[in-house]
């Protein structure tokens, strides 16, 4: 990445990669304050704010034995994807990191990430989703209510989150994502989950970051 906070490094490339790499970069350091996908011209991934973004590449990369350095990477698709590409990389702060892409297979259909304010006091509903990221929380979060495929529905506290983030990382020394350890994670790869309604309180705002394929 060219040196130096807040500067954009662009990659016009023939294709996109399944995997972006960002150097040796380990649990809460992707160094990257925005980033932005395009494939032929079609936008596939919009993120804003460093957390935010440690976040999503943690999502696949976190350890089963508590907090390994295990390299992150953010999954742009699920495969290579043999069309033109347009990467924007914002540099967090001066670092001059190496930027790697690799792919295991032919790419299908690109992930797709995008960002939600909910103001205060306020909701919104999500559907469709692999995985939901909440930030702010549980500070600015009053609840969640989870309905799933089979008719089932349940209200959570914010703090009641890491219930379901256990499911998966069981050995993890955090329950939440990000360096301030404030962004839940709701997980629906099996495609269980039908909706969830985000509920605000009054103390702020909060971001949701979607993900999709």
């Amino acid at each position: 990445m060219t040196t130096g906070a807040g500067v954009v490094t662009s990659l016009n490339l023939p294709y996109c990669p399944q995997y972006l790499l960002i150097d040796d970069s380990y649990n809460g350091t992707f160094d990257l304050t925005n980033i932005d996908v395009s494939i032929n011209g079609q936008s596939t991934v919009s993120l804003i704010g460093a957390d935010d973004i440690d976040a999503v590449a943690q999502i696949k990369s976190h350890s089963s034995d508590g907090n390994a350095n295990i390299i992150m990477f953010l999954e742009l698709a699920n495969g290579q994807i043999n069309a033109p590409t347009l990467i924007r990389l914002t540099n967090e702060g001066a670092n001059t990191n190496a930027i790697y892409g690799v792919s295991s297979q032919v790419g299908t259909a690109p992930y797709r990430y995008s960002q939600f304010t909910i103001n205060a006091t306020s909701n919104q509903i999500f559907q469709d989703f692999d995985s939901v990221l909440i930030n702010s929380s549980p500070d600015n979060i009053d609840s969640v209510e989870i309905q799933w495929t089979n008719g089932f529905k349940d209200r959570y506290d914010p703090r009641e989150l890491p219930a379901l983030f256990r499911n998966v990382y069981a050995a993890e020394g955090n329950s939440a994502f990000s360096a301030a350890g404030d962004i839940s994670w709701i997980n629906n790869e099996d495609g269980l989950i039908a909706n969830i309604t985000c509920y605000t309180n009054a103390t702020g705002s909060a971001t949701c970051t979607v993900g999709r394929i």
